[in-house]
């Protein structure tokens, strides 16, 4: 054990101070150092030069990186204290240990402490020195060499302080237990050694010999002084690990035993599973292996089934194409590639078979595209007269094909074909016009009577005379070429409906879907190009939509009417607005230019007016009549007179000519759109007040005065004007109620176009009603000054009665009432005498009040009652004032 452990401590040493220098007086002792020169591995002779100058990049490369070991991946981070629990198991185990009371563990456990305790207690006795138990121990050192075997070699150099105390200490040491000893060993001589000032020890009473046999003998037994101390130490050590060592003995057995149970219950699984095997398993494995072998055959044999189906392809396509089964076809090619797909996927011999295929596939749909629009064409060209058709399945089912490969060709296709067959058909009507149109030029007379008559058939309700009769020449014409192109235009569009109807009925039945967006973009289409051929046949004819009369713009807009009406009967879902936006942006152009051309009418007759009375022309009565719902008067001459429920109207040219134009708004808000009814009201009110506004300028201005139409404002001519105005203004509630009706019957009506009416209505009314005020003041205002200067020189005398009234009455009483009598209505000439009987009196009053002359029944009041009933009588003796009260008394009241 001894020698052991000091070759442990010596092969340590040694390697630990391999390279270390110790310096010993003047000797230097150098441990070998293992390198080599790289210059001399370089310049080896026995290598050769490619390996020389491969030598740094043979094994590595450029490009080697120093790469440590990958940390084990399945292998956690473990530690005792994660065996803890198989360490109880194992010590609880009866295979591997006896189990151990509570009593004999806590014995156990108690002479453990015990032992140690002691150990612990004789370990600090032992005095071994710590040089010996010290890592860097080694012999080849001379100094460690000479601590340990001092004397051996002589030596006169001084000790250092660390030696001198370590040979101090080894001296204490080696006396103490020279005396405490073991009594195994006693020393025959003492020595006293001394120590020299400079530390070196010295025995001078021995001889150089002697000294050394002595201090050889000292430490041996010193040495062997440690060694008992260090077998004792083992021996306690030993012994309290003895009862370990039985355990693990007796664990040992127990294990061997439990070993050899398992052993024999091994071989006995063994011999079962070998029987198992040879009686059940292989009869259970020969029949996995038929049941599988079956299934594979049936697997081939399908297969081959399937590649049987797959060399058929090409022979059956072409034979469905040959019989236009197009869908059977198309059919027959998705089911053999998804046969190839999920069955053959992993032959070979067909990896181009599908290419084939896709091939075969594109061309039947390049087929069932021509087919498509051959059979299209064919069924839009046949019956087109009578817009009757067979149903085609073919064609159907070519459609059905297209649809389910999604080929969104299809749609182009129909719609160019579409395009094709109405623009053609629109081109063909063109032409067939251009070439008749020299032969229907000689025969516009008659077509103006027959356009006259169909505008009456067209239009059911009632119509009013027109004032504008003047036809275009080239009218007919123009109207003819859209006539005929609109009609077969709407017979190609029924056409294209009804075909559109077949395609939606057959692929619903299909469970397929199409949309009526491509049918209704061709109508926008169409309508567009039909716009454009109305522009441009009104520029080849000099045309101008917006300057015809009253009565072709309204033939205009019935034909469109009836073309977007008819259009709408099998198309409910079509808005047609490019035609009605046309119509409606035509139908405001055609307004403006009618609503200004009568505004100048209006203007140019009121200033070319005299004011007089003219006759009234039969067909106004007649209008009259209507719009009043009065019996006519069975005359079918013209009269000087108008009559209005009984009443008389003196009316001039301009109210006449007013009224005419006033007629030819209401035919215009009956022919046109609806849309336009509000339109046509306004632009009617705006003439209205342009005429009152107009005719209040001339008469009550004196415009028609500075114009040089007229000398002077007469009160005939007042007469006559305000009877204009009263005629206008009566007129007002039946053309409102007329265009009330004409909203109501409209789809255009609303409460708020409806209110704004009827305040612009009434604000007219009020507008006429002050201006007639206005003429009667004027007419009263004229009176008054001549009766005010009648009265300033009248004198209360004989004779009776006085040359002032006899001038009053028979003069301008007389003259006023010839002038306005025949004119004015019955109820106006009493408003009138009646005011002129008030100013009289109030002049009248006032030159009583000058004169100082009182009612006190003197010979001046008698001859004044005698004047005053003179003028009595004779306005009583005028026509239609046999009632008027005078009220005489009145001027004593005043007075």
């Amino acid at each position: 054990m001894i020698s052991l452990t000091m070759s442990q401590f010596l092969g340590s040493s040694s390697t630990t101070n391999n390279r270390k220098k110790i310096s010993d007086g003047e000797t230097t002792i150098t441990s070998p150092v293992f390198q080599s020169n790289l210059s001399c591995v370089l310049n080896d002779p026995k290598k050769t030069r490619a390996e020389i100058s491969t030598f740094f990049t043979k094994t590595w490369g450029n490009s080697f990186i120093d790469r440590l070991p990958e940390p084990l991946s399945r292998l956690g981070d473990f530690n005792l204290s994660d065996f803890e629990n198989y360490f109880i198991s194992l010590r609880k185990s009866e295979k591997y240990g006896r189990p151990r009371f509570v009593g004999q563990q806590s014995q156990q456990q108690q002479q453990t402490n015990n032992d140690s305790n002691l150990l612990e207690k004789t370990t600090p006795v032992i005095n071994i020195p710590q040089l010996f138990l010290s890592s860097q121990f080694t012999l080849n050192d001379s100094s460690t060499f000479n601590l340990v075997f001092p004397g051996i070699i002589p030596t006169n150099r001084p000790l250092s302080p660390i030696q001198f105390e370590q040979e101090k200490s080894r001296t204490t040491s080696t006396s103490s237990e020279k005396s405490e000893g073991n009594h195994r060993r006693q020393s025959t001589s003492s020595t006293t050694n001394k120590t020299n000032a400079n530390g070196s020890i010295s025995n001078p009473n021995s001889s150089p010999k002697h000294s050394i046999n002595s201090s050889a003998r000292l430490l041996q037994d010193k040495y062997n002084h440690y060694l008992d101390e260090v077998e004792l130490l083992i021996s306690r050590a030993l012994s309290t690990k003895s009862h370990c060592f039985h355990d693990a003995v007796r664990s040992h057995d127990d294990i061997q035993s439990f070993l050899n149970t398992t052993r024999h219950a091994i071989l006995s699984l063994r011999e079962q599973l070998s029987n198992y095997d040879s009686q059940s398993l292989l009869t259970l494995l020969r029949l996995s292996r038929l049941l599988r072998q079956r299934q594979n055959q049936r697997e081939l044999l399908k297969r081959l089934e399937s590649l049987s189906i797959v060399k058929q392809t090409h022979l059956q396509v072409q034979s469905l194409l040959s019989t236009s089964d197009y869908l059977s076809a198309l059919d027959l090619i998705d089911q053999t590639r998804e046969i190839i797909s999920s069955q053959l996927n992993d032959l070979s011999s067909l990896r181009f078979f599908d290419a084939q295929l896709k091939e075969l596939y594109r061309l039947n749909i390049n087929l069932m595209r021509q087919e498509f629009g051959q059979t299209l064409n064919q069924l839009l060209q046949d019956n087109l007269s009578t817009n009757e058709f067979v149903e085609d399945d073919k064609f159907i089912t070519i459609l059905i094909g297209l649809i389910r490969v999604k080929d969104e060709k299809y749609l182009e296709e129909i719609r160019s074909k579409f395009e094709s067959f109405i623009y053609e058909i629109i081109d063909k009507a063109l032409n067939t016009i251009s070439e008749k149109s020299m032969k229907l030029s000689n025969k516009t007379n008659s077509d103006q009577s027959g356009q006259t008559e169909e505008k009456s058939s067209l239009n059911t309700r009632y119509v009013y005379p027109s004032s504008i009769t003047n036809y275009t020449s080239s009218y007919p014409l123009w109207f003819r070429t859209i006539t005929n192109v609109l009609t077969l235009s709407e017979q190609g569009l029924h056409r294209l409906s009804n075909v559109n109807q077949l395609i939606n009925e057959s692929l619903q039945k299909h469970q397929e879907n199409f949309t009526n967006s491509l049918l209704y973009n061709l109508y926008d289409s169409v309508e567009d190009r039909l716009i454009n051929i109305f522009i441009q046949e009104s520029t080849r004819y000099q045309v101008q939509i917006e300057r015809l009369s009253l009565d072709e713009y309204a033939q205009m807009v019935k034909l469109i009417e009836n073309f977007i009406q008819n259009l709408n009967e099998y198309e409910k879902k079509y808005s047609s607005l490019p035609l009605k936006s046309f119509l409606q942006i035509q139908t405001s152009k055609f307004l403006n230019s009618f609503h200004d051309e009568r505004k100048q009418r209006v203007a140019d007759t009121l200033d070319n007016e005299q004011w007089k009375q003219v006759p009234v022309p039969r067909s106004i009565q007649n209008s009259i009549d209507d719009l009043f719902s009065q019996t006519p008067i069975i005359n079918s001459t013209n009269s000087d007179i108008l009559i209005i429920n009984n009443e008389q109207f003196v009316l001039s040219n301009s109210s006449l000519h007013l009224f005419m134009l006033v007629l030819d708004y209401c035919s215009c808000a009956q022919l046109l759109p609806s849309s336009s009814i509000n339109d046509v009201q306004y632009r009617l009110i705006e003439l209205l007040n342009v005429f009152n506004s107009k005719t209040c300028q001339l008469v009550l201005g004196a415009g028609a005065v500075r114009l040089g139409k007229i000398r002077t404002i007469s009160a005939k001519i007042l007469a006559i004007t305000c009877r204009c105005l009263q005629f206008v203004k009566i007129t007002l509630p039946k053309i409102k109620s007329r265009f009330d009706h004409l909203l109501i019957t409209s789809e255009s009506s609303s409460s708020i176009s409806s209110m704004s009416s009827n305040r612009q209505f009434e604000q007219l009314t009020k507008l006429y009603s002050e201006h007639i005020d206005e003429i009667h003041g004027k007419l009263i205002s004229i009176i008054e000054s001549t009766f005010g200067d009648t009265l300033s020189s009248y004198e209360v005398r004989a004779p009776v009665p006085s040359d002032c009234f006899r001038t009053l009455v028979t003069r301008h009483i007389t003259a006023f009432y010839n002038a306005v009598a025949r004119i004015v209505s019955p109820s106006d000439l009493i408003l009138l005498f009646t005011r002129l009987n008030s100013i009289f009196k109030q002049l009248l009053g006032k030159r009583l009040r000058q004169l100082r002359i009182a009612n006190d029944g003197g010979p001046q009041h008698g001859l004044l009652t005698s004047d005053l009933l003179y003028y009595m009588n004779q306005v009583q003796n005028l026509s239609g004032l046999e009632m008027l009260e005078f009220h005489v008394d009145e001027i004593w009241t005043n007075n």
